[in-house]
């Protein structure tokens, strides 16, 4: 118990006490002003040796306690000691500082968070975040819209069996594979021919060509999906400007007039209220289409080279980074596993990996593709 110095505060009192856990602090006063007024409390003090009870005035004391494990670190002096110094610094800076740091003593003020007003409102926020949370997707259903966002081809996330896992008449439906003219290339083996009816000049196309017609008997179906890749290529390499034109379109692409719709469809879009000088709709290619027409090629290459493809050879052919490449084969569930530059340049005709090692893209069921990135590739 503390006792005030002087007459005026001879009646002050501050009481101070504690256990383990708990604090107590009181005190007789509120400001200037004695607690209870108009009354006086008194105590008896009993004597056993005289058998006495003796009656003696006793301040009205009010205490509050305080669990000290939820104490700050730092006491209320503290506290205030540090607030009194932050602003005698605050006042000396702006009487003597620079003009520097005046600003800078503004931007602080201005950026000060006030703690009360904090406080009052925090059972506002706390609705409002338990409101907002209850009205967010489950993580199954954000996991489920992202899979229906793929831009890939349809697929089964069950199966185990690598050609069981995209659906094949996505990629290549079998009514445009029917608009695609293969008589000319499996009727002769001559180079020039194909070379005239190929639009692209991948090396993956060449290779797959080559090997398809020195066979005896080609097969149609296949020819057909290495041609239909050939266009997906030069489609890829076509900008803006020239999809506007779609005459020049199917003479570039060497194809027919419904392939060349088909590939408007599935890889472009319509620019609305836009019309062609002959009246045909305009399309336009997005990042979202060409990131679709690049993950739609990976999974074609990938069935016609038995479900494996070198990120080197992608990279090649549509000339992008081994990186980037390596992100498009991983979109569409391939596992990437490391490989000599030997084999690289053994499988490949890219002549760029024949000094160093690379990798292979293999894919395998049940298909995991890669978690969604903020960043774009």
């Amino acid at each position: 118990m503390y006792r005030g110095m002087g007459a005026e505060k001879s009646n002050d009192y501050i009481v101070s006490s504690s256990t383990e856990k708990i604090e107590f602090v009181g005190q007789t006063f509120d400001g200037s002003r004695p607690l209870v007024t108009g009354c006086k409390y008194l105590i008896g003090v009993y004597d056993a040796t005289t058998d006495s009870v003796t009656f003696r005035p006793a301040p009205y004391v009010r205490v509050t306690s305080s669990i000290k494990s939820l104490k700050d670190a730092r006491g209320v002096a503290d506290r205030d000691i540090s607030t009194r110094l932050m602003q005698a610094r605050t006042e000396l800076g702006e009487a003597f500082g620079s003009k520097k740091r005046r600003a800078q003593i503004r931007a602080e003020e201005r950026n000060k968070i006030d703690m009360d007003g904090v406080k009052s409102d925090m059972a506002v926020i706390g609705a409002s975040i338990e409101q907002r949370a209850s009205s967010m997707p489950s993580a199954q259903a954000l996991k489920d819209a992202e899979n229906v966002n793929r831009p890939v081809p349809r697929y089964n996330p069950e199966t185990s069996v690598a050609a069981e896992i995209y659906d094949m008449e996505d990629v290549l439906p079998r009514s445009v594979a029917g608009h695609i003219n293969i008589a000319s290339l499996t009727a002769s083996m001559d180079p020039e021919v194909y070379k005239s009816k190929v639009p692209s000049r991948s090396l993956f196309v060449k290779k797959k060509l080559e090997h398809l017609l020195s066979q005896s008997k080609p097969d149609p179906y296949q020819v057909r999906c290495v041609l239909y890749l050939s266009y997906l290529m030069r489609l890829n390499m076509t900008s803006n400007k020239q999809l506007a034109n779609r005459e020049a379109c199917i003479k570039s692409l060497c194809c027919a007039p419904e392939v060349i719709d088909a590939l408007f469809d599935k890889f472009a879009e319509c620019v609305a209220g836009t019309v062609n000088p002959d009246g045909s709709p305009m399309y336009k290619k997005t990042p979202a289409t060409e990131n679709k027409l690049v993950c739609y090629m990976s999974v074609l290459m990938l069935s016609l080279n038995n479900w494996v493809l070198y990120p080197a050879e992608l990279a090649g052919d549509l000339g992008i980074p081994g990186k980037k490449a390596e992100k498009f084969l991983a979109s569409v569930g391939c596992k990437l596993e490391t490989v000599t530059a030997a084999e690289v340049a053994a499988q490949t005709l890219n002549k760029r990996t024949a000094s160093r090692s690379g990798k292979k893209a293999v894919l395998k069921g049940p298909i995991k593709f890669p978690k969604a990135s903020l960043r774009g590739n």
